[in-house]
């Protein structure tokens, strides 16, 4: 049987694959079953963001929210970028949670009249407040204060308190308490009363810094829904598409990267019934599909990667071992 080309490889990325990160949750028996016949080694770097940056081998300390910026059709620049996104806090008891931005129903008129009292918080430092869509928003300091803050992906149904920015704490800790009093008087303004669910009383900044440097990177295509994905691929020169609905858009000669990310706010909010669905529906349509090219020599290799824990590899040598010792 003839090899398939070395540079034939698919990864696919699974932010949620192992669950949250608080979460002992077993992974529904038709997935773990295929990844049991899989070579494992060490995941390195945890979280959404972190561990795609190490996938397109960008540099740990590159500018996550001008990355996105990319992703979003903007040309590179050397500005200075944080991600500025609405949130809605809830109070828990001594906790307060954060609903991410995936969980407000902000329409464009809403976003531009609260990013327009948002951006009253930093104008005296010269701030620019750019709002990409609705849900999606990016400010820009011409001398910024030190900040080292959490991608709103990791603290998404998670208590706030741990994660509250540092670097120059005060300062920061200063306009966010500013912004959400501002969105607050907004709110009472509206219709008298606190922020239902789905209405944004604050802000989350994360994914400080600078675009990096223009790199070749491990991928020559990427299909990908999120904007700071797509902007990693176009950093690292990547081709961009959007996630197609199975594997059948892909190209088998190139090195591809696939993010599935189906199961990343079930695993985040603990929705148990959910996560599984979509992992039972990601062994189904992707990892099985891709396995049996795998098997076939069609492909030289598979790859799953969750935000954590380990990389799972699948090659065609692996699986002519594992089919010997079960035949045994």
């Amino acid at each position: 049987m003839p090899k398939p080309p070395a540079s034939s490889s698919v990864t696919i990325y699974v932010p949620g694959l192992g669950g949250g990160p608080d979460s002992s949750q077993r992974q529904p028996a038709r997935l773990a079953r295929a990844l049991a016949r899989t070579r494992r080694q060490d995941g390195g770097v945890e979280g959404y963001a972190a561990r795609a940056a190490a996938l397109f081998d960008l540099p740990a300390g590159a500018g996550l929210a001008a990355l996105a910026r990319l992703g979003e059709g903007h040309a590179p620049d050397r500005r200075w970028w944080v991600r500025c996104d609405p949130v809605h806090l809830v109070v828990d008891r001594d906790r307060l949670l954060l609903l991410g931005n995936d969980r407000l129903t902000l329409d464009t008129e809403e976003a531009m009249r609260l990013s327009a009292r948002i951006a009253e918080v930093f104008a005296p430092d010269g701030g620019m407040l750019e709002v990409a869509a609705p849900k999606r928003w990016y400010l820009s300091l011409p001398a910024p204060e030190p900040l080292q803050a959490t991608d709103v992906a990791e603290v998404a149904g998670r208590d706030v308190h741990p994660f509250l920015p540092t670097g120059n704490a005060r300062y920061w800790r200063t306009r966010l308490n500013e912004a959400q009093m501002l969105l607050h008087e907004g709110l009472v303004g509206r219709h008298g009363g606190e922020a239902a669910r789905g209405e944004a009383n604050s802000v989350w900044l994360w994914g400080p810094g600078y675009a990096p440097e223009s790199r070749r990177g491990a991928f020559t295509r990427v299909f990908a829904d999120d904007v700071l994905i797509q902007g990693m691929a176009r950093a690292t020169d990547a081709m961009v598409a959007p996630l197609p609905a199975s594997p059948d858009a892909l190209d088998p000669g190139q090195a591809t990267l696939v993010v599935w990310q189906a199961a990343h706010a079930p695993a985040q909010y603990g929705d148990a019934e959910a996560w599984g669905a979509c992992l039972e529906a990601l062994a189904a349509t992707w990892w099985e599909p891709l396995a049996r090219a795998v098997r076939a020599a069609r492909l030289a290799r598979l790859t799953i990667v969750g935000d954590r824990g380990p990389i799972h590899a699948l090659e065609p040598g692996r699986w002519g071992r594992l089919l010997g010792r079960w035949a045994r």
